[in-house]
C-alpha cells in the first residue's frame, strides 16, 4: 500500500481572489503558492503553520463545497488501490502542467479527494 502524507481540504470558491485576501487579511494565512489560468486565480495554498488549505475556483456546474487533496509516495498504486476499495474515478493518473501527477476520486460519502505527487 502506498504512503499518503499532507492532506489538506480545498475549499470552492466562486472568487479565489476575493476568498483568498479574507483568509489572508482576517485569519492571517499566508499565501505559500498560486495557479493561474487565462480567466486569472484558479487556485491558491493558504499556510497557517503547521497547516493550511487551498481555495480553488468552482467549476461551472460544480456542487460541491469541498474536496480533500493529499500527497502520496505513488499516484497510479493510490488509483489502484481507490478503484479496489469500490471508489468512483472521476480523473484517471495524469501528469499536470503544474508538475504534479494526479487522480481524483468520489468516496464512498460523496466528497472528493485527489491524490497527487510531485514529479
Amino acid at each position: 500500500m502506498t504512503a499518503f502524507r499532507e492532506a489538506f481540504p480545498i475549499l470552492h470558491v466562486e472568487d479565489v481572489a476575493a476568498a483568498s485576501a479574507f483568509y489572508c487579511s482576517i485569519l492571517g494565512f499566508e499565501e505559500a503558492y498560486r495557479n493561474e489560468d487565462e480567466h486569472g486565480i484558479e487556485f491558491v495554498f493558504l499556510a497557517l503553520e503547521p497547516y493550511g488549505i487551498g481555495l480553488g475556483r468552482r467549476r461551472p456546474g460544480e456542487q460541491r463545497d469541498f474536496a480533500l487533496w493529499i500527497y502520496a509516495d505513488d499516484v497510479d498504486a493510490a488509483a489502484a488501490d481507490l478503484r479496489a476499495a469500490g471508489a468512483e474515478e472521476v480523473l484517471a493518473p495524469t501528469d499536470q502542467p503544474w508538475g504534479e501527477r494526479m487522480c481524483s476520486f468520489v468516496n464512498p460519502n460523496g466528497h472528493l479527494v485527489h491524490v497527487g505527487m510531485k514529479l
